[in-house]
């Protein structure tokens, strides 16, 4: 018996620090605080959110950000009828064929952690994010939180959303250097670190789906059911193409970019072996 209780103590306490580890992994990530939203048609509808910044890139302190959302009007969209085990590309189908309209932000003023803060709009004015700086977040034991609200979302009533994923573009620039010193895939990059979509093909990609921030609709099934044919319905993600990818996440004061500090926000692949 002595044994047997000292074995179940030996797991439980490995249960315990597993589940510690998975949380101080999950907290480790630059994250929405408010993830998840249901659907609704109302025009004043909002979720009050922001994004969670909880450490540098490594030793270094972080001096801005960047987020934004998907740009509807380019994005790439993939479904799952698998719960997000695996993912196609929905031929044929753009964003607004699963939402009746996209989200936008509206900044929330706060000058907790940065002082200066701008819009990063669509070609229609529409603000899709920001960039904020003129700050410093140190790189341990602090956590930053830029707060913002997003619009509602209305799912399309005649497909087959069940819910819709939108993965925002988030960086945390430590440092002001030139593309040439930003690899987006070195998750130890002391320069920057990328929250963002991988295999997009631009060069702000991050190494894996373990990186992007997701904030998800949920559809209100009571209000909006799915159509018959539907069956269990789909998963939905929306996801920001490589052409905004290079265009929203350069940042720029007055017409001119200031990080990377140098070229236009692409990196020059042509003498790459």
């Amino acid at each position: 018996m002595k044994n047997l209780n000292k074995n179940l103590l030996t797991i439980s306490m490995a249960s315990v620090a597993l589940m510690v580890a998975a949380s101080q992994s999950a907290f480790a990530h630059t994250r929405l605080t408010v993830p998840v939203s249901p659907e609704s048609s109302a025009a004043h509808g909002t979720t009050t959110t922001a994004v969670n910044i909880p450490h540098g890139c490594g030793d270094n302190s972080v001096i801005g950000n960047v987020f934004f959302l998907p740009d509807t009007n380019s994005a790439l969209v993939q479904t799952s009828a698998n719960n997000f085990e695996t993912f196609e590309a929905a031929e044929g189908e753009n964003a607004l064929s699963y939402i009746v309209n996209p989200p936008f932000i509206r900044i929330i003023k706060s000058r907790d952690v940065f002082e200066h803060t701008e819009f990063i709009n669509d070609s229609l004015g529409n603000p899709l994010g920001f960039w904020a700086g003129g700050g410093e977040l140190p790189a341990q034991n602090w956590v930053g939180q830029l707060p913002i609200n997003i619009t509602a979302v209305a799912i399309q009533p005649d497909s087959c959303a069940r819910k819709v994923v939108f993965v925002p573009a988030i960086a945390n620039i430590c440092k002001i250097t030139p593309m040439t010193e930003i690899n987006s895939q070195d998750p130890d990059n002391p320069n920057v670190d990328f929250w963002t979509a991988p295999d997009v093909g631009s060069s702000y990609d991050s190494p894996s789906w373990s990186y992007p921030a997701t904030y998800t609709v949920e559809r209100d099934l009571a209000n909006n059911p799915l159509p018959e044919s539907c069956g269990d319905g789909l998963d939905v993600r929306i996801i920001p193409s490589a052409a905004q990818m290079d265009r929203d996440m350069p940042v720029k004061i007055n017409g001119s970019q200031v990080w990377p500090g140098e070229g236009d926000g692409h990196t020059d692949h042509s003498h790459d072996e």
